[in-house]
């Protein structure tokens, strides 16, 4: 089993769970969080004053092969300006 996390940028939160549910993921958990960066990287004047985007984090327990491809249909949906993702190996549920 493998642990994913998707961060994505809120504005297309909504577009992944609307993607994850037409795939048949029904079981993953949605955490709001913020992405720290320099002024000169933030777009709207409320991110600049405050120096935070607004994010979210998915998190998945999916099967390995599973993974695979999932990672590979969000690359090709989301680019990495909108979304970050991390994968976790070879864990098992207690």
């Amino acid at each position: 089993m493998k642990l994913i996390e998707v961060y994505i940028d809120e504005q297309y939160k909504d577009n992944l769970v609307d993607l994850l549910l037409e795939d048949g993921f029904d079981d993953f958990y949605y955490f709001s969080c913020h992405k720290y960066a320099a002024t000169s990287m933030l777009l709207s004047e409320k991110e600049q004053v405050s120096g935070r985007k607004d994010y979210g984090v998915f998190r998945l327990f999916v099967q390995e092969d599973i993974s695979i491809l999932l990672i590979q249909k969000l690359q090709k949906i989301f680019n990495k300006d909108q979304m970050r993702i991390v994968s976790y190996s070879s864990l098992s549920e207690i």
